[in-house]
């Protein structure tokens, strides 16, 4: 027999599995954020190597970046002197890392949301496949980072070895956050599946990755 979906019960099984769902992408954002700084960094040292390739490019896609009205107000101050003068403390910063962690968190749950109700529920990846694509990914870090050393060894200081036991390090450190969060995800998700077994549409709510 079907819940009544307006029982109180039902009801707070779905604000449980909302805030679930939410806690879960609050652990995903930080792999999100490990992988997008790994990337920069990559991208960086592509550019590094690649300067005359990429100038132009960059000359074209800068104005426009600065018309668009968030990014444009953002970047400014800090191209110009009216940022000279600005500042911020541990506090400052704390309170930036803990809003933007929350405000990105909540976007990716509701974006998810919005991609499950169109396309239908995921269908759950098990562990062991995530870490395996998350090696795979790691990989093709790796061997990005190499061979952007070798592509261009004259701006780089220091021995090979150094410089891939960094690279190493690095993609080691992105691999041990993507395994810490995919894991407390994962078992959230067996939470929320457990919560919400049995409850009427509960199929549209169990979104996130896969």
């Amino acid at each position: 027999m079907n819940p009544d979906p307006l029982s109180k019960s039902h009801i707070l099984k779905l604000l449980l599995s909302l805030g679930l769902n939410y806690l879960r992408w609050t652990q995903l954002t930080p792999m999100f954020m490990m992988w997008g700084a790994a990337l920069a960094m990559l991208l960086a040292l592509t550019f590094v190597n690649f300067q005359e390739q990429t100038f132009s490019t960059l000359e074209n896609f800068l104005p426009w970046l600065m018309q668009l009205p968030i990014v444009g107000d953002r970047i400014t101050p800090f191209l110009t002197d009216e940022g000279s003068e600005m500042h911020m403390n541990s506090g400052d910063f704390k309170s930036f890392v803990l809003r933007a962690w929350s405000i990105t968190s909540l976007a990716f749950m509701l974006a998810s949301m919005a991609f499950s109700a169109l396309f239908g529920p995921f269908k759950p990846w098990t562990l062991k496949r995530k870490f395996l694509f998350v090696l795979l990914g790691i990989v093709v870090l790796l061997t990005g980072f190499i061979f952007n050393y070798f592509a261009g060894t004259e701006n780089f200081y220091s021995d090979a070895s150094a410089w891939v036991f960094n690279f190493s390090m690095i993609s080691l450190l992105v691999f041990i956050v993507s395994v810490y969060c995919l894991s407390v995800s994962h078992f959230l998700r067996f939470l929320n599946d457990a919560l919400m077994s049995g409850s009427e549409g509960s199929g549209k709510w169990q979104v996130g990755i896969k």
